[in-house]
């Protein structure tokens, strides 16, 4: 257990330094890919269809680290599912464990909805994540008002065609139509300050299929030294794809780790956790993971962990589980 926890512990660390070095988008220096979105609809409106398929695309390395991505008509155009966007598309980081990839649409006078598209090896979709895992996010401290999500990257197939290897990132054109309100930055100062909040309007940001996407890749295995404790869920399905029991694949993973934590565990383990605090710990860490509070997610595990708890890390993992369907 001490392993996990000291793997945790890691993560935290690196997870808030990282952030903490990529606050700060500057927003002026693209002001205009953030303007108007009626001249950008206008601009995708004459655009063409570059490609016949994801396999014809550009696809530019990702590095690991910050990428700012400009996504405007200078960009390719290709009709995806909903209709014509502009995207980027990207071969994620060769040679690491598994990544953990935070992508922030940045709000100006409109907004960028981003849809992710996951490739494997020879270009076959293996998970397409919208609505769902992209929400917004209100500024605090350095960080500005965004659109946010977090993707987890399974590396434990290197080799395996069917491993993610490509990310495509593009506004749906069904999304065009929409908006996204955001927080009044008066309301925003009365709730850093503890005060009542003053009776206004929240702006209403209309959607572009233009937009400024900041995206960051963590090398989870550097982070921590270990095997990254997420596994999404559809590691599963390809493991059970390939005439695979999902069973057999989560004993061998069990197995694996147990080896791993017996040959560090501590010689005098904390004692059991009482159930109640159990179920409290457990309640904390699902609520942090759906509000998209990772960070705290992962001091919850370390602090549950800690005073003995057998389930903190399972809870978690699952809850991420959830929140990537």
């Amino acid at each position: 257990m001490t392993l996990v926890k000291m793997s945790i512990a890691a993560a935290v660390t690196v997870w808030l330094t990282g952030c903490a070095g990529n606050m700060g988008v500057p927003l002026q220096e693209h002001a205009a890919v953030l303007d108007n979105a009626e001249q950008a609809k206008q601009a995708l409106s004459q655009a063409s269809n570059c490609c016949a398929g994801f396999n014809e695309f550009q696809y530019a390395n990702l590095p690991e680290g910050e990428t700012l991505l400009s996504l405007d008509g200078k960009q390719p155009s290709y009709r995806f599912d909903e209709g014509m966007s502009y995207f980027a598309a990207y071969r994620l980081p060769k040679d690491t464990g598994n990544l953990y990839i935070r992508l922030a649409s940045q709000v100006g006078k409109t907004v960028l909805q981003p849809k992710v598209i996951m490739l494997d090896a020879n270009f076959k979709v293996t998970r397409v994540l919208g609505a769902s895992v992209f929400a917004y996010q209100p500024a605090h401290l350095m960080d500005a008002d965004r659109i946010e999500g977090k993707v987890f990257v399974d590396r434990s197939m290197p080799g395996n065609p069917a491993s993610e290897t490509y990310m495509v990132v593009y506004a749906p054109a069904d999304q065009l139509s929409g908006s996204t309100t955001i927080l009044h930055p008066a309301k925003a100062f009365a709730r850093a300050n503890n005060t009542v909040e003053p009776n206004i309007k929240d702006p209403v940001i209309p959607h572009s299929p233009w937009g400024l996407v900041q995206i960051v890749v963590t090398d989870m295995a550097k982070a921590q030294g270990i095997e990254a404790v997420f596994k999404p869920e559809y590691a599963d399905k390809v493991a059970m794809s390939q005439g695979q029991q999902a069973a057999g694949v989560a004993a061998t993973t069990a197995v694996a780790t147990s080896t791993a934590l017996v040959a560090r565990a501590p010689s005098k383990p904390a004692p059991a956790m009482l159930s109640e605090t159990e179920a409290f710990y457990q309640s904390q860490i699902e609520k942090a993971v759906k509000a998209g509070d990772i960070d705290k997610a992962m001091q919850l595990v370390n602090e549950a962990e800690r005073g003995g708890s057998t389930r903190a890390k399972s809870v978690f993992v699952d809850a991420v589980k959830k929140s990537q369907k």
